[in-house]
């Protein structure tokens, strides 16, 4: 993980602030996956990209994506959130602080998710409970399981719509305050032989399918609540 943060800390030593570092780094990982070119090039040219190649902005920002789907292919674990904290990025002065992995795989086992449809983190930080509990679910039961994380803070979101991405889960990494039933934006994500697809849904979408969603998961969140 040291190598990965290594690679932004390169573009940080050019004059760039590390939380826009990290969520540019995000953006132009999910640009990327969503195909979004016009929006991909819009962060990209928020840095300068005039050295050699190799040596640029985006070439350390490649190198840092590179990076993390290999470890991540390794180990099997959820690292962004790890990143995030290791790099002190988290805000804890405002509360922010994120469930340690041995712990939420304690809770993902209270669970017992293999008895749900539904997989719901109402305060979802990066999605580490969300990854812990997929782990301990057999091929069939991830078919047919939802998973949704909810958190009002957009970096959180964005990691957690990559970790359902990445894991290759159906879900919603949904923006906005869980207790207000409020959705700023939502990221779709769905699982396939081939591997995940991820996509923004619009407004409409997003008011469409609150009721489902909040009919699923209000069991799912009352149970958590009882459990922890």
């Amino acid at each position: 993980m040291k190598d990965i943060i290594k690679e932004l800390e390169k573009i940080q030593a050019m004059g760039y602030e590390a939380h826009r570092i990290f969520s540019d780094w995000l953006d132009l990982m999910l640009y990327s996956f969503l195909g979004d070119e016009e929006f991909y090039l819009t962060v990209a040219k928020r840095y300068r990209n005039t050295a050699e190649t190799g040596q640029r902005e985006i070439d350390f920002f490649k190198n840092a994506c590179q990076l993390l789907l290999a470890k991540m292919k390794k180990s099997n674990d959820e690292l962004l959130g790890e990143i995030y904290m290791k790099w002190n990025l988290t805000h804890k002065n405002t509360g922010q602080i994120f469930t340690p992995k041995h712990i939420a795989g304690f809770m993902a086992k209270m669970l017992e998710p293999y008895k749900r449809e539904v997989i719901s983190d109402p305060c979802c930080g990066a999605g580490v409970l969300l990854i812990e509990t997929c782990k301990l679910m057999s091929y069939q039961s991830l078919n047919q399981t939802l998973f949704i994380g909810q958190d009002i803070n957009h970096t959180c979101v964005k990691m957690c719509a990559l970790n359902l991405l990445f894991f290759n889960l159906n879900g919603y990494a949904i923006l906005g305050d869980t207790l207000n039933f409020e959705y700023l934006k939502v990221y779709q994500t769905s699982r396939s032989c081939l591997g995940g697809s991820i996509r923004v849904l619009t407004d409409e979408e997003a008011e469409a399918i609150k009721p489902k969603v909040l009919m699923r998961s209000k069991l799912e969140i009352s149970d958590q609540i009882t459990l922890f």
